[in-house]
């Protein structure tokens, strides 16, 4: 039997009004109390107008403070919230599972102890980069990570899809502290070097950050692989490498479908 209290996360998507869905909006409507992580005060407002009982948790973070510790917190006071018996709708912007640790471990906390959890998804920034840049990731793949954990580990990486690294602006930063962003860091230099192996100096790279106001337009800064230690860069800045080229024919497998080249004439996907 569940317990009474509940928690539902939403995602209001990068643009507040306009990319929140119908559900959402409701339970943010219907909820007894809404926690919120939303960046910007227009945002906060706007939330506040769907329902009197807004608390905001952005206030939780800190200069200096580890984000883990933040996110611990965060989990908390959602979590006592829902054990008090509230009716609880925890609200981020983008998708609520996207980068976000609090939502996750809120529900699988809850969820361990009787109560009702559940989360809804949300227009990410993505979706936008998908969007603005005119890029289908199902033409020639998409590995998508955050950047400093594709500098810290050894993993394959394919270089004939499209490589997006999130939060460029803290490459190498592996403290969870809200540093300072710095064009000059030392973990831009190292991704430049890893990067080398592989592309060109004047290989195509991508700077992006998504619009939060229909009114402003993202940001899409083409530039060389060389300049990229150069760029200004910002906590929202995130890097989009192309592919190099069109991936290679596994000759064995075209051979085993008695298949050739000029049978295929572009990189499969899937109509919808």
């Amino acid at each position: 039997m569940e317990k009474k209290g509940s928690l539902d996360v939403v995602g209001i998507g990068l643009r507040a009004g306009g990319d929140i869905g119908v559900s959402a909006k409701a339970y943010i409507e219907q909820a007894d109390t809404v926690l919120i992580v939303v960046p910007d005060s227009f945002s906060k407002n706007w939330l506040a107008t769907l329902n009197s009982n807004v608390q905001d948790l952005t206030n939780l973070y800190q200069q200096g403070k580890s984000r883990a510790k933040t996110y611990h917190e965060m989990t908390q006071k959602i979590v006592d919230e829902v054990k008090s018996g509230q009716k609880v709708c925890a609200v981020f912007y983008g998708h609520p599972g996207v980068f976000v640790n609090a939502s996750h471990q809120a529900i699988k906390s809850l969820k361990s102890e009787g109560f009702r959890a559940q989360m809804l998804p949300g227009i990410s920034a993505e979706d936008w980069l998908f969007s603005d840049l005119n890029i289908d990731p199902g033409t020639h793949g998409c590995m998508s990570i955050e950047a400093t954990q594709f500098l810290l580990y050894e993993r394959p990486h394919d270089i004939y899809a499209y490589t997006i690294l999130w939060q460029i602006g803290l490459i190498g930063d592996h403290t969870l502290a809200l540093s300072k962003t710095n064009q000059y860091h030392q973990g831009l230099t190292l991704l430049k070097s890893k990067l080398l192996r592989d592309f060109p100096l004047d290989h195509e790279l991508i700077i992006y950050e998504a619009s939060t106001l229909s009114i402003i337009s993202p940001r899409i800064e083409r530039l060389s692989l060389n300049e990229l230690t150069d760029v200004k860069l910002t906590a929202a800045s995130t890097l989009v490498i192309p592919p190099i080229s069109d991936a290679p024919f596994n000759l064995e497998i075209l051979a085993a479908l008695n298949l050739s080249k000029d049978d295929i004439k572009e990189p499969l996907k899937i109509d919808e």
